[in-house]
């Protein structure tokens, strides 16, 4: 912890054992929308979660591992994990501004995360696999493909929408899981002075002076 800032280090506090349960996370999410059939992935919670406590590093590793856990049985899937990779990136910035404080900035940013997903997923199914989706956005573009749309845009078009039904749930997850955590668990994470009310507080007290 920096003793001047009060702030804990990138790696320091709980960070190390969050990396392993935000894949676990990732793992049993996707696992449960594919039992359930749900049309959403529910893969990148653990992701988005570790980032916004942790730090934008963190939250890339988290979602850097679970695509290469995936991999395993799938190997093609791994060329997606640039976009996991962004994900955690992107919680980890918002997490510094504040963002999973509030329940609006929550639901707006899962239009970023839509972007990542609905844009660079369609990308990499274009340049790698000539358009061929995977999960459950291949059987909506198979469908407007069938129509007569293009393939390239049958992706974008597919994707986008999914995306977004897929990371509002996600966030709001991720935004209940912080609002629940005790502050004592917050101490110890590198972006918990974020959401803890006194820190906070003495933040914008300096800073005035």
């Amino acid at each position: 912890m920096n003793a001047r800032s009060g702030k804990v280090s990138k790696f320091a506090g709980l960070t190390l054992y969050l990396i392993p349960i935000g894949v676990a996370i990732n793992f049993v999410g996707g696992q449960l929308a594919l039992l359930l059939k749900l049309p959403v992935y529910l893969d990148a919670i653990g992701t988005i979660l570790v980032g916004a406590l942790c730090g934008p590093i963190p939250g890339a590793i988290v979602g850097l591992i679970s695509n290469a856990i995936n991999a395993i049985t799938s190997p093609p899937t791994f060329l997606y994990a640039i976009c996991s990779v962004l994900f955690g990136l992107l919680a980890g910035y918002l997490g510094r501004l504040g963002w999973f404080r509030s329940l609006w900035k929550v639901l707006l940013s899962a239009l970023g995360f839509a972007v990542i997903g609905g844009v660079g997923g369609p990308i990499i199914s274009i340049v790698f696999f000539d358009g061929l989706a995977v999960g459950g956005a291949a059987i909506v573009v198979g469908a407007l493909a069938s129509l007569g749309m293009d393939i390239n845009t049958a992706n974008f078009v597919a994707q986008f929408p999914l995306d977004l039904i897929d990371k509002i749930p996600t966030v709001l997850v991720v935004y209940l899981i912080i609002k629940g955590l005790p502050r004592r668990i917050l101490g110890k994470v590198p972006l918990g002075y974020v959401y803890l009310p006194t820190k906070r507080a003495a933040a914008s007290s300096s800073s005035a002076a």
